[in-house]
């Protein structure tokens, strides 16, 4: 996707990609963060960071304004005894003085900031709190006699604790819609990078055509409002409603663990999946935009791997089989081989050789030299074609323990001395129905080819269309930008996963067409 009123030489993705590059410079194992908070602000959004102190927070929201042409942040330590003033700004003197009106010079505070970080928030007081929830919610802040129209674009908060029940916390926490657990660097490698680095700045430098700026955010928020919600996406968001569901009833009321998201939280979810698909060059949002959602929902840490694989079944195991409709094809194969079963076999009677039971439990091995001649039908039914230890049993039923594989319904071999042998089963004869071949005229071997051409055509397009996502995981030239490496490994081993299950479609259909000569029509 190309704007060349927004952007000139270059893509929004390739210009968002730089972006985050440079901002994550020397911020080992914070690369997901760095976008999350990016994707955010240009959402309109508000990210919130848990975790211990010194893993880089406040530096993140430090570089995070270089995006900006003009940024400028704002930082503050909250506490028990913080005051309007210290967030909002001191009240004007002269103002109040001279003209008699209460105003705050906020210049230099936050209604004057681009990137705003706020730590250990949950300690502000209701004053500050309240006045918070207006400039997150309407981006005003309300300066005396006036509301003033903040610069503010993104809204980052931080703590190492969740906000305790009942302090009349919910409201705020729940206007952060992304939530991001933010831990020490566990990588050893990483960890090494870090304590030997020589440097790591504070700050960075962006080159300038690379900085939004406010007529392009503006461009870009508009352009939000169009990107496209396939059906496959609204599947995926009703099916994680109903593992939510599903799980608060499970749960004793007014539980900690429960999980609500308001329509209104939802809402804004669709409009940071259309933000992520707009950044990553799309013009409709895809099933991989789905995976952030494991940011929104989470109200606890016990929630985060939880919420995650509700996120991770719902996009695998629905959304993927919804936009591929892989249901119905099987549904498909199984009417094709019913048709094929009419109209290319009868059902005659046909006498078989089945085992024979013997003293209603046991079958007989037919010729073993030993007294333990006997295997019980259980146990014949479950051997398969590998030796495993299984007993055999004497006429007063005693046993012993040989190794048996099972050749075919009337066969085993047994393990004999350093070889196996071959033996039979007693078998009785009986009459059954069966399926036998007859021959078919010209015209229907056209209809079924016709109908397993179909099923086969529509494999080879799905395959073709997941080979491509497929290498486009692995070159890393369609790499989603908000979508850290682990998950993008859980999305290739799925789509590995449907690789497979179309192969063995187009497979087995290729046998049935074998089997009644399609192949020679």
């Amino acid at each position: 996707m190309t704007n060349t009123n927004l952007l000139e030489a270059m893509t929004v993705r390739e210009r968002t990609k730089k972006i985050l590059e440079t901002i994550s410079q020397g911020l080992f194992e914070r690369e997901e963060t760095v976008a999350m908070a990016f994707l955010a602000a240009i959402a309109g959004e508000s990210i919130f960071m848990l975790g211990p102190p010194g893993v880089g927070k406040s530096m993140l929201a430090r570089r995070l304004k270089h995006a900006f042409k003009e940024g400028r942040s704002f930082e503050y330590l909250m506490s028990r005894f913080s005051t309007p003033d210290e967030i909002f700004g001191p009240i004007s003197i002269s103002r109040l003085s001279k003209e008699d009106k209460y105003e705050r010079n906020t210049e230099s505070y936050l209604p004057g900031a681009t990137v705003v970080f706020l730590d250990e928030i949950w300690k502000a007081g209701p004053a500050i709190q309240n006045a918070l929830l207006t400039v997150i919610n309407e981006k005003l802040y309300r300066n005396g006699e006036q509301e003033v129209k903040v610069k503010l674009q993104a809204l980052i908060s931080a703590s190492n604790e969740l906000p305790e029940r009942g302090e009349g916390l919910e409201a705020l926490w729940d206007r952060f819609l992304i939530r991001c657990f933010v831990d020490r660097i566990l990588d050893e490698d990483s960890f090494y990078k870090m304590i030997t680095a020589t440097e790591i700045k504070e700050e960075i430098e962006l080159e300038e055509h690379l900085r939004l700026s406010e007529h392009e955010i503006s461009l870009l928020t508009k352009q939000i409002n169009h990107i496209n919600v396939p059906d496959e996406v609204l599947k995926v968001i009703t099916v994680i409603r109903k593992f939510i569901a599903r799980h608060n009833q499970q749960l004793e009321s007014n539980s900690e663990e429960e999980v609500y998201v308001s329509d209104r939280r939802w809402r804004k979810i669709i409009r940071l999946l259309r933000a992520s698909a707009l950044l990553n060059g799309r013009d409709k949002v895809n099933l991989e935009d789905c995976l952030l959602i494991s940011h929104c929902i989470w109200n606890t840490p016990a929630q985060i791997d939880l919420t995650k694989d509700w996120i991770n079944q719902a996009v695998y195991e629905y959304g993927w089989q919804s936009k591929y409709n892989l249901k119905t094809v099987d549904l498909q194969i199984e009417s094709l081989q019913k048709e094929i079963d009419e109209q290319t076999r009868e059902e005659k009677d046909m006498y078989v050789n089945s085992p024979q039971l013997v003293e209603g439990k046991y079958y007989q091995i037919e010729n073993f030299k030993s007294w333990y001649d006997k295997i019980l039908e259980e146990d014949f039914e479950l051997l398969s074609g590998i030796a495993t230890d299984c007993k055999l049993y004497t006429n007063t039923g005693r046993c012993e323990v040989y190794q048996l594989g099972k050749i075919s319904s009337t066969e085993v071999e047994i393990r004999v001395g350093d070889g196996y042998q071959r033996y039979k089963l007693k078998t009785v004869r009986e009459r059954k129905k069966g399926l036998v071949p007859k021959k078919a005229d010209t015209h229907v071997l056209e209809h079924l080819n016709d109908h397993a051409n179909k099923i086969l055509t529509y494999l080879n397009k799905v395959a073709g269309e997941l080979e491509e996502i497929r290498k486009q995981l692995m070159d890393g030239t369609e790499t989603h930008l908000f979508i850290n490496k682990v998950r993008r490994e859980e999305m290739e081993n799925y789509l590995n996963q449907i690789l497979k299950k179309v192969f063995d479609e187009k497979m087995q259909v290729q046998k049935m067409k074998e089997a009644y000569g399609g192949n020679l029509v």
